[in-house]
Parts: structure tokens; sequence; C-alpha cells
């Protein structure tokens, strides 16, 4: 019944608006709630134009005394303001759980209508992206669009261009997949906000904070969808989509707080290979994510950022000198070094979604180096299974040295159709390929002496830049996302444990991969670079391996029933062992970025001896718990009723617990 009520609610409460978005001249009277500021100089770097156009207490003002606006003003007003709101009573009645569509505290669509003007027509009703495929009330099915949507739903710039469409859709409900066979499926909006806002302005993030700040209105954000909890979605929300503000700007003489030199200053909507491609043609380099479908200044960088040049530059966060940020009470603000400090610390890895809304970030930026990367395959195919475990057993004695060295490793380990290592790539910074070559050189001059033959041969190529090396390697890889036939999870392995325990950490991994689990790893030893002083997981800094696992994909995942046997599975059978070998107690832990959505002991995991201290900030600046995202700080406090889906979703009313 809840699921009939929903479809139910959505023909009601989004077709009635829908007959009257685009129609201004119901409302010329009004004019979007914007003005412009001056182009002033924040934190060593000139605001953005999107950044100049604010929200202020003078539009406020303006919309309370307006005769067209005067009795909407309430729902626009920023937190603390002199403007006599009515939000209370709507708060207390539905304090228990955000407002929910069908809520008699759900805004009536002529508030939806105000809104819309009020942000210069930038909202749009959710038409989740597979629903070509259904006939239902947003069109009849067609076959050509259906098919164009499957061919390209593992495609991430498919996702990008969609307001609302998360690359994930296990975390979203999967309630409206596309298929050319449709016959007792259904498409609904589901876990999708209800709504998005197309951002091309700082004044409409503030606009939109206020409102579900006073209608108690669950919020999300998104920018590409990359997200493997499925973090910008939710049911019943609005979502703030900031894909659309990609300005960057070079400073090649940046003077701000902590920092003077090279930098560049990122919109919130700048993915990382659009940085990457920047900071080439400005001749620097600047950390960022391995996957170029990833969005740059959101959860990438707030949830740390591990990245290829870990070993020479530590991680991502470290470098961020200064965020312009719109925090819960609708205020443009700037966190650094000397501004809002406690903020500025929480924002570098304390998890996006959390404690502020990021609109530009500004980072430093590095003088070009030179790259090599090289790529090879042990197996078992070639060796005995005892050579090709010697092998493997000597790359992990040498692999420490490597990522001392200032090396980056990407490889793979299975055990079908045989028992394999396959280096995928190895990124080698500031290194010509002499100097790479005397620091691999004695693994191989193992290899040789020991009759280990690779199946794939050690090569190697030279580059005189990041980017080059990069389109090299993940530049070229598609990262194809949109599935839904496994659950991602990590760990942080301390290189205590290659150090100490190096025979019991590499039985694990024997036993892991011959069982047949997933086993993606990096070898790396994050520098303390720049600015340490911040959120990221204490564990990164003692990092010796990140290790990428998920659930067995030969288990069923398309049934709630069966995702719950899979969970299961992952977390005790796959993950526990880990747990147990790598507490955090000394030094273990989890990525946030890339993590089990349900993790059981996700804030230790993922923030270290860090949560304390980032629940105190978060209550600081976020006391009314506006912004929410599952495994953010603070979401122990909220649940999504969701039912029995197996796994954590986001279908589903968010309530306080």
């Amino acid at each position: 019944m809840a699921s009939l009520h929903r479809v139910a609610t959505c023909l009601i409460l989004v077709l009635a608006p829908v007959a009257v978005f685009g129609q201004s001249s119901l409302y010329s009277d009004i004019e979007p709630a914007t003005t412009s500021v001056p182009v002033a100089s924040v934190a060593g770097a000139p605001l953005q134009e999107a950044e100049t156009i604010q929200l202020t207490d003078a539009v406020v003002e303006r919309l309370a005394t307006d005769e067209a606006t005067s009795e909407y003003a309430e729902y626009f007003t920023f937190e603390n303001s002199d403007v006599v709101s009515g939000t209370d009573a709507r708060r207390a009645a539905s304090a228990s759980c955000k407002s929910f569509p069908g809520d008699s505290a759900w805004p009536k669509a002529i508030v939806w209508d105000i809104l819309n003007v009020l942000l210069g027509e930038a909202l749009t009703p959710t038409k989740p992206i597979a629903s070509p495929c259904y006939d239902t009330q947003w069109g009849k099915r067609s076959t050509t669009e259906c098919t164009d949507i499957i061919n390209n739903f593992t495609n991430p710039l498919f996702h990008h261009a969609d307001s609302t469409s998360n690359m994930w859709p296990i975390f979203q409900g999967r309630t409206c997949m596309p298929n050319n066979d449709t016959t007792g499926r259904t498409c609904t909006v589901g876990g999708y906000p209800e709504f998005a806002i197309k951002v091309t302005n700082v004044a409409q993030v503030q606009l939109v904070i206020n409102f579900v700040r006073s209608t108690n209105i669950r919020l999300v954000i998104k920018n590409t969808g990359h997200c493997y909890l499925g973090k910008s979605t939710g049911a019943g929300s609005l979502s703030l989509w900031m894909h659309n503000l990609n300005k960057i700007d070079f400073l090649p003489d940046y003077k701000g707080p902590g920092y003077s030199g090279l930098a560049l200053k990122l919109a919130a909507g700048v993915t990382v290979r659009e940085v990457y491609e920047a900071a080439n043609r400005n001749g620097v380099t600047v950390l960022g994510a391995v996957s170029w479908s990833v969005g740059y200044a959101g959860g990438m960088i707030i949830g740390g950022g591990q990245n290829p040049l870990a070993g020479i530059y530590g991680m991502a966060a470290d470098h961020v000198v200064a965020f312009q940020v719109v925090t819960a009470d609708g205020r443009f603000v700037t966190a650094s070094e000397v501004s809002h400090p406690d903020l500025f610390w929480a924002l570098r890895g304390g998890g996006g979604g959390t404690f502020a809304v990021v609109t530009s970030v500004t980072v430093r930026a590095h003088p070009k180096l030179n790259f090599v990367t090289s790529k090879w395959v042990l197996d078992a195919s070639n060796n005995n299974f005892d050579a090709f475990l010697a092998g493997t057993k000597k790359f992990y004695d040498v692999f420490l040295g490597w990522a001392d060295a200032g090396i980056y490793s990407f490889f793979v380990m299975g055990n079908a159709p045989t028992p394999f290592l396959s280096m995928l790539f190895l990124f080698v910074a500031n290194h010509t390929e002499e100097s790479y070559t005397k620091v691999v050189k004695p693994f191989f001059d193992y290899l040789d002496a020991n009759n280990m033959t690779l199946t794939s041969p050690h090569t190697s190529l030279a580059h005189n830049s990041f980017y080059s090396a990069y389109q090299a390697t993940w530049g070229a890889n598609s990262f194809p996302i949109g599935l839904e036939n496994s659950l991602p999870a990590n760990r942080i392995i301390p290189r205590r444990n290659f150090q100490e325990n190096n025979n019991e950490t590499f039985a694990l991994i024997k036993d892991h991969v011959l069982s047949g689990k997933h086993l993606l790893g990096y070898h790396k030893a994050p520098k303390k670079y720049a600015n340490t002083n911040n959120a990221v997981n204490p564990a990164w800094r003692e990092c010796g391996m990140f290790m990428v696992t998920s659930s067995n994909k030969a288990l069923d995942h398309s049934t709630p029933e069966g995702l719950a046997v899979a969970k299961k599975d992952l977390q005790e059978n796959i993950l526990q062992p880990w747990r147990d070998i790598t507490p955090v107690s000394e030094g273990g832990g989890m990525y946030s970025n890339e993590a089990s959505v349900m993790e059981s002991d996700w804030q230790e995991s993922f923030y270290g001896g860090y949560y304390p201290k980032l629940i105190e900030i978060r209550k600081k600046w976020d006391p009314k718990d506006v912004f929410y995202a599952t495994t953010a700080v603070g979401s122990e406090r909220w649940v999504v009723q969701d039912g029995e889906q197996g796994v954590q979703t986001q279908n589903g009313r968010l309530c306080r617990v």
C-alpha cells in the first residue's frame, strides 16, 4: 500500500506544478530572488560570476514587502531573519520525519510555482531517466528511446547530463530500470528527488536551503551522481544539481591564507577530467581522483581525495586553501585557515553533503613532473602454482619501498581462469625511466633468477606531464557504471601489516583471492605534505595498501531477499576477516567515498578518532539537520524508511531514529 500511495502522490503533486512551470506570465510581477554583488577577492581569489549573484538580506526584505510575494516570504528567509515566519509550526507538525509528498505540511502547488519563479525558472520536476521504457504519466513507451537508454546506461556522461540520475541504481531503489521488456515492471519516482534545481548561481543555493529549512523538506546535492552509496538521491527530496557550475580559474600568483603560489579555483560542477585538462593547459599538476567522471569539488575532495600522486603530495584534501560554501542558515561564507577554521578543518576529509554546500574550492597546484607508466601480468598459466605464489609474495615484500619512492599501483588479483596478479597500471610520479627501472629492478631480477615468467611482459612508457600519463592509464578507461550486480566495499590496510604481520596478511590476501573474492589493490604511501591538520581519516596517514572489494557477483542481487544474502555475506565473510586483521585502533579503516553503505562501525572506520570533533562541528553549523547523507557525520540520528530492500536504499521517507 505504501508504494501505491507513493505513485498516487506523484501523479497528484508532480503533475500539478508541471502544468504551471514555464508560464512565467502568471507571475510577471515577480523577479528572481537575486542581486549582483561586486566582484571581490575572497581568500586570495576573485569571486566567480556565479558567486556574485547572491541572495541578500535586502532581497529577502523585498520579498517580504512586495505585495506579489509577501504572503510567501516566510519560506525564503535566512535563519534568524527579522522577517516573521510561521515555519516553526510546520517543523513541529513533522518533527519526527522530513516533510513528504502527501503530507499536510507539503507545500501547495502555488508555493512551488513561486519558488520556481524566484529561482529564475530553474526548478524541474523529476522524470526518471529510464521512463521512456514504460507507459507512464511522463509519456508513452518509446522503443527507440528505450534502446538508446539501455545502450548508454553504463556511460557516466549519460548520467551527468540528467538532473537526478544516480550511477548506482541499487541505492536509489531501482524504481525505474531500463529494459526492453517492461511487462509487469513499474516506473516511479521512487528514491529520486521530487524536484531538482539546475543551479547556475549562489542565490539559488541560498534560496533552496532557506526553503527546505522552513518547510522541513529533505535536501540532497548532486553533481555527477557518481556515488557508491546513493548520497545524491532521496525520496521526497529537493535536489541541488550543481553540475552546471563549471568555471575554472587558473591563479598563477595566488596569495591567500597560509599559501602563496600556483593555484586553481574550481566551481562545484567541474569533473576530475576537466580539472586535469585545465591543469595541463596551464602547465601545472593538480591532485585528483582516479576516475575521470567524478565530481571534483564535492564528495571527492571533502571525503579526503585518495589520488595517484599520494606518494609525492599526500591526499587531495591536504591541498585545499579555501572553500566558498552556503551554510545551513542560508549564508554564503568562506572557509579557510583564517575564516571559520573549524568548518575548514571539517570540510577537508569530513565527508560530502554534511556541513555546507560547496560552490567552489581553491586548491594548490604544482609544477609539471616527469612520469612513467608501466604494466605486466603474473599468473599460474606459465608458472606452477607455487612459483606464482612465490612471485606474488615477493611483490608484497617489496611494494612498500616502491610506494615510498612515489610509485602508485593499481592492480587486480583473481583466480579465474587461473590465479593471477594483473598490474593494470604502475603510475610513477617524479621519475624518469632510468630512475624507475632502478627502483623496480630487484623484483624483476628475482622473477628471472627463479625462472618465473610474466604472461604479459613488463613494459613502461615515459611521460613529461601528469595528463599524458593519466590519459595512458585511467583516462582511457570507460569506468562503466549503472550496474546492479554487486555491493562495493573497501579497506585501508596499514603499512604495519606488511612490516609486522606480513605472513598473516599475505595469507589473508591469498585466501581472499583463491576463494574467488574480488580484489582491486592500490599500493600507496600518502606523504604528509602541505596542511595535514584536517579531517582526513587518520588511517590514510598509515596506509600501505588500499583494497577495493565487493559482494559476490555470483549471488542474486536482483531482489530484496537476494540483496540481503549478498549484504550478509559481504559483511561477515568478506569484510570481517579484514576488520580483524586491520582494526581501527591499529591504523585500519575505510575510505568513505567507496565504502559499504551498511558498514557496521562506519563512525570509526570512516572517520577514525575524529568523529567526536566532527559531530560537534556539525551541531554548530547545522543544528537543525538541514543536511543529511547516508553514513555522513550525524546521520545516525536519521533512518530512511525504505521497507525491506535487503540493503539501505534512499527510496523512503527520512525520519528521526
